[in-house]
């Protein structure tokens, strides 16, 4: 079974289409478990109208998206587990083609997809595929990049490339190990996808099989300033988990080539003064005996908003 988590807020314009999807599915075997998460407009009277008895809908206090989330995770029963945000829809063969690929590739842990890009009326604006395209930086030397290999984990490092916390689908023992999304405002996604894929295997689907909606109450489009704190905060966080990639050689040429890939994959938006910062402090922090210490930064507002005000947009 599938366990589909939908956190639901505000977007009563696209959630019945949303849950449409998932009704639509070649795929029968899931549960569908939607958390509105405050709601103040049509959305939970919306979801009423649903009658089949795969679905749990369940409302709460707003709280944000992270703690919609994890709330439904730790409600799901599903051997595998995945989250479509409210605005987006599946296509109809999507958890039926990515639960084939797991079937027959045992040690496959989490798969995203190539998406379709569409707009608030659902008009089509392009196909991400991966890693290979609408990139959301201009990549000046790109051969030189990670985005020149198909490493998937250090694809996923240089950006994200899934776009959308509705591109994985994941085994429910990579969420026992991993934990559930952390208390990031743009994006939990990236974060819990560089926390999997830096120790389980991975792979990306050469198909389309969602649609991602761009439109102009998109959280990410809502404060830029806090979005690129989060973006260095992402890399001083996590690029740890990495080392073993990033140094795979003390060999002079496998260094040079190494220390090149990282130079130019790695774009902090003029903001490396931050990323620094944070790593820095998450590092001695650690030294210090303080566990998880880049959760400070997450939970601390006063902490966060001073070292905002450093950024550079």
């Amino acid at each position: 079974m599938v366990s589909i988590i939908i956190p639901s807020y505000n977007h009563e314009k696209y959630i019945q289409r949303c849950i449409d999807s998932v009704l639509n599915q070649t795929y029968s075997d899931w549960e569908l478990i939607i958390i509105d998460d405050g709601s103040s407009d049509s959305s939970n009277e919306l979801i009423g109208l649903y009658t089949d008895t795969r679905i749990k809908h369940v409302m709460q206090e707003n709280g944000g998206a992270h703690n919609a989330i994890n709330r439904g995770l730790s409600l799901a029963q599903g051997e595998y587990l995945t989250i479509l945000n409210s605005d987006d829809e599946y296509h109809a063969q999507r958890l039926e083609k990515c639960i084939r690929y797991f079937s027959v590739n045992a040690d496959i842990d989490l798969i995203s997809t190539w998406i379709d890009v569409v707009d608030a009326e659902s008009r089509k604006l392009g196909t991400k595929q991966a890693w290979h395209n609408m990139e959301p930086w201009e990549i000046k030397n790109k051969q030189k990049t990670f985005a020149s290999t198909e490493d998937y984990a250090l694809n996923a490092l240089m950006s994200n490339f899934v776009s959308t916390t509705s591109n994985m689908i994941f085994k429910r023992s990579v969420y026992e190990k991993v934990g559930g999304m952390r208390n990031l405002r743009f994006t939990h996604d990236w974060d819990f996808l560089l926390r999997v894929c830096s120790d389980h295997h991975c792979y990306n689907l050469s198909e389309p099989l969602l649609n991602y909606r761009i439109h102009n109450t998109n959280t990410i489009s809502s404060n830029r300033k806090w979005m690129l704190f989060e973006i260095c905060w992402i890399i001083a966080a996590n690029i740890d988990r990495f080392s073993k990639m990033l140094l795979p050689s003390l060999k002079a040429e496998d260094f040079i080539q190494s220390t090149i890939k990282i130079l130019e994959s790695f774009n902090l938006q003029n903001n490396d003064k931050v990323f620094w910062l944070l790593y820095w402090q998450i590092t001695n922090l650690k030294h210090m005996g303080v566990a998880n210490p880049e959760e400070l930064y997450l939970n601390d507002a006063d902490i966060r908003n001073s070292i905002i005000a450093y950024i550079q947009e």
